[in-house]
């Protein structure tokens, strides 16, 4: 014990040594810093940028970043009792970063010569840790208590600080081993100043201790070794170097249950590692998996690393507070979580909801939750409903503290002015918004009904309430009346009643089938005559309105639809007037043309009007072809565009092995869609469809060899194929084998329709919102025929119960910013087909006019293809002479007439000449 009393001293005195160098530096640089100062205060009064920042903190506390500008501006002038008053005053708003704490605490520690100093240092890492829980910060900490520790009480108070960093970050699967290794790293070191102090004098009482801080080391080691860390493999051989000897069995097993759980856990870890902040999604999923382990500790560590990130997101802050809530339930730990969530997010009401019940849970005083109340109140919420959920929390507070009912109590007199300074505080701020169903008035009446029994009370907040804004909805008049009734006051609920059937408009069958059956029950029969005698008129009256208010509206369509009318015809008869005037252009034009062709004004060629037929139109022209090549060439061209629009005959012994693709590109080309198909099996046809310019149309057939490769391709249906989703299905005759829809077209109690999505939205996004109110088998998110979503979709469920709980949670629910309907899927009916139908619907090809049919029913060849066509087939053609006018005129004794062709012409005028 001498000896070590002797280390000790030597210690001391070596450290009052350096104490007393850095008191005397200290008091060199007062002198050398008593000048700069007061250059520092000049700089500082002169400097307009400080002053102007120093202005807008004080007008608007709440803006985060002047804080973060002036402490960094007052931190570069050097005046440190500026700056610490600065990050003082952030402080007491805003939780501070990693960052900010990190300089704040460098800047304090060359300070902490004296306990006095020591002790606010200390204070500072305290704040410091319970902001966020950084490994960082709990290194430093460890850190500056082993550069101040002095003696024996000094030593249990690092292994107190190291101990509370294992518990905040110890189980930080990348950074926890720092806190660790630090842990270690100090007591070996006290292993190691023990053992060089080993005298012959003090050898019993030196073993001892040796022995004493051997086990504190292996206590260490053990417990390092059960937790899953990254580096827990040099963790183990460091342990072997040490131990110089086997590991036991029970740390070999603790070390391979976290290694096991290390190797679960690295997949998420490398998946956080690649996100960009703030990975609040890999968060989620992370925690998801550690909530199903239930491992609280766990749970809570990674809770504090997404928070860190995730510091400014609301959902997140309640989903960690409602944990801690129902699990862990430890006063100091939740209400410091409570707090740093309302500090970080204090515009989320819902926060502070979460924290004035958990003040109560953990019975806190009342003028503490009359403190966080009023702190609550000045932080802006969005909506005037977030106030309203605020008070409704703080007066269910008020409520349950109540234990004496009677009139004249205390508790009762508090809970009415917490009512009244609520409802006022909601009308002053907000006028009828800020409570547009009177909740609390309501929620304040049954509590004078039914706890205080003063039906008087009651009524006067109804009479109020009724009065307000709601006389006309059934639903306030009957929640009124049944009170009332409940509290035995007969008269005074039929009279209620009464006045609801002359006033209550929005459902008048509601309140009059009330009051029948109130006097039904409660009643005598002259009180049942008069209420049936009382409905019955106001029904009638109602009837009435309703009929005026229907014809109305009639009137009103009509007038509209008369409107749209004459503005259709109004369209129309503008249109039929740009039409004839634009026929009257182009037959100018056309006779211009003709004129300047046949070089005199206003006359037809004669050689034209020579050639001319009876249906007005021009002779095709033969261009000049040697007769060498004419028929080579007539061959040819006839081949090609046969080549062009050839079609297959259809082989429908090879539909099995065929499947159907739609929906493509038209650059798609064969090559493209082997490279697509030829994985799924060998291909051994594919026939692009393609029109008669040799382009392709969209579709092909694909054959393969087996049919286990078509199902294979089946299931590729609706693949995007380079950004277009294709179409596959089995190749079919139609004709044989009509095409059904594969879904179910009527009532499908397990599938909901979801109408009304973003067409942002993704399946996945629908799956994690519907997948929490039952298993899913398939969703179907409806899109165009070139994949872009059409906004709504189906989700079938395994059992109809899931539907039916979908529904109910989500119809009405806003995703992104539009809100979503949620149905039952019951696809409107389809009318079967006729197979006469299209025919019978078409219109009747109308007889030729008098010139003949229109040119663009001609069949587009080029004239040196055309075949020649005599005059009777063209009359024929035109509908003037029938195919069978010869034969007619034969059996009737005349002999047909000579066909009219170029040759007879030819004749004619050589004759005349």
């Amino acid at each position: 014990m001498a000896d070590n009393s002797g280390m000790e001293v030597e210690g001391n005195e070596e450290k009052t040594l350096t104490n007393e160098e850095e008191e005397d530096n200290m008091e060199g640089g007062d002198e050398d810093s008593s000048e700069s100062d007061g250059l520092d205060d000049n700089d500082t009064i002169s400097n307009p940028v400080l002053q102007q920042l120093e202005l807008q903190v004080a007008s608007n506390p709440y803006h985060y970043d002047s804080h973060v500008e002036l402490i960094n501006l007052l931190r570069e002038s050097g005046d440190l009792d500026k700056v610490r008053q600065a990050r003082e005053d952030m402080n007491k708003i805003f939780p501070l970063t990693q960052e900010l704490w990190s300089e704040w605490l460098k800047d304090e520690m060359p300070l902490a010569c004296i306990p006095e100093h020591k002790e606010k240092v200390m204070t500072l890492f305290e704040r410091a840790v319970t902001d966020y829980q950084s490994v960082k910060i709990w290194t430093l900490y460890c850190q500056f208590m082993m550069d101040i520790m002095e003696g024996q009480h000094s030593i249990e108070g690092v292994r107190s600080t190291f101990e509370k960093a294992i518990i905040a970050v110890g189980l930080h699967v990348t950074e926890g081993s720092a806190i660790w290794d630090g842990y270690r790293e100090f007591e070996t070191d006290i292993l190691d100043s023990l053992e060089q102090m080993v005298t012959e004098e003090n050898k019993e009482t030196m073993i001892e201790k040796i022995a004493s801080q051997k086990e504190k080391v292996m206590s260490v080691f053990k417990r390092q070794l059960a937790v899953p860390l990254l580096g827990m493999q040099g963790t183990l051989r460091e342990f072997e170097d040490w131990l110089e000897d086997s590991i036991p069995e029970a740390v070999m097993i603790a070390y391979d249950k976290a290694l096991s759980k290390l190797e679960e856990c690295l997949p998420y870890e490398d998946t956080l590692a690649s996100a960009l902040s703030p990975k609040t999604i890999e968060y989620k999923s992370y925690l998801e998996y550690e909530l199903k382990n239930g491992d609280a500790a766990r749970i809570q560590c990674l809770y504090e690393r997404a928070m860190k990130e995730n510091c400014l997101i609301g959902d997140m802050w309640t989903e960690y507070t409602c944990y801690l809530d129902s699990n862990l339930k430890i006063p100091s730990v939740v209400l410091s979580v409570h707090e740093r969530a309302v500090r970080n997010c204090p515009w989320v009401s819902l926060l502070w909801q979460n924290y004035v019940r958990a003040l109560e849970r953990t019975q806190q005083g009342k003028e503490k939750l009359k403190e966080t109340l009023d702190t609550a109140l000045v932080c802006g919420f969005s909506s005037s409903d977030a106030y309203l959920q605020l008070w409704h929390c703080y007066c269910d507070y008020v409520r349950r503290r109540v234990d004496d009912w009677s009139e004249g109590g205390q508790q009762v007199k508090e809970l009415r002015e917490t009512f009244q300074m609520a409802t006022e505080y909601l009308q002053n701020y907000f006028g009828k918004e800020g409570d547009p169903t009177n909740l609390l008035d309501r929620y304040w009446a049954r509590i004078e009904a039914f706890l205080v029994q003063n039906i008087t009370e009651c009524q006067r907040i109804w009479d109020t309430v009724i009065m307000s804004n709601h006389g006309r909805e059934a639903e306030f008049w009957l929640e009124y009346a049944n009170i009332l009734r409940c509290c035995r006051d007969i008269k005074k609920c039929r009279k209620i009643l009464q006045r609801a059937v002359q006033s209550a408009s929005d459902n008048p069958e509601m309140v009059i089938q009330a009051l029948l059956s109130f006097e039904r029950e409660e009643g005598t029969l002259e009180d049942w005559d008069a209420a049936f005698s009382r409905c019955r008129v106001q029904l009638l009256r109602v009837n009435e309105r309703r009929q005026k208010a229907a014809e109305k509206e009639s009137a009103l369509a009509k007038a509209e639809e008369e409107a749209k009318g004459k503005r259709k015809l109004a369209n129309a008869e503008r249109k039929a007037a740009k039409k004839t005037e634009q026929k009257k252009a182009k037959l100018e034009l056309k006779k211009r043309k003709a004129s300047e062709q046949s070089g005199t004004k206003g006359q037809p060629d004669k050689k034209h009007q020579s050639n001319d037929d009876d249906s007005g139109e021009p002779a095709a022209k033969r261009p000049h072809v040697d007769k060498e090549n004419d028929t080579s060439s007539t061959t040819a061209t006839t081949q090609e565009l046969e080549a062009a629009g050839a079609k297959k005959t259809h082989d429908s012994a090879k539909d099995p092995n065929t499947i159907f693709v739609s929906n493509l590109l038209f650059s798609i080309n064969e090559e493209r869609l082997k490279e697509t198909f030829s994985p799924l099996g060998e291909i051994t046809e594919i026939r692009l469809v393609k029109n008669q310019m040799g382009k392709s149309k969209g579709f092909a057939y694909i054959e393969f060899k087996s049919e286990s490769s078509v199902q294979a391709a089946l299931s590729m249906d609706r693949t995007k194929l380079d950004g277009r989703p294709m179409f596959i299905s089995p190749s079919v005759d139609k004709s044989k084998n009509p095409t059904q829809f594969k879904f179910p077209t009527s009532l499908d109690k397990k599938t909901v329709f979801v109408s009304n999505l973003p067409f942002t939205i993704k399946e996945s996004e629908l799956e994690s919102l519907f997948k929490e109110h039952g298993k899913i088998n398939q969703i179907r998110l409806v899109t165009n025929r070139v994949g872009k979503p059409k906004g709504f979709g189906y989700i079938e469920y395994e059992l109809e119960t899931g539907a039916s709980s979908a529904i109910v949670a989500l119809d009405g629910t806003r995703v992104g910013d539009r809100q979503i309907s949620v149905a039952l899927s019951n696809p409107p009916s389809r009318k079967p087909r006729q197979p006469g139908a299209e025919q019978q619907q078409r219109p009747k090809e109308q007889p030729p006019g008098s010139r003949g049919r229109a040119r663009t029913q001609l069949q587009l060849l080029p004239r040196s293809l055309q075949k020649p066509v005599s005059l009777a087939q063209a009359s024929s053609a035109n509908g003037s002479i029938s195919p069978s006018d010869g034969k007619t005129e034969a059996k009737n004794g005349v002999e047909p007439k000579e066909s009219l062709s170029n040759d007879y012409f030819r004749n004619l005028m050589q004759k005349k000449k």
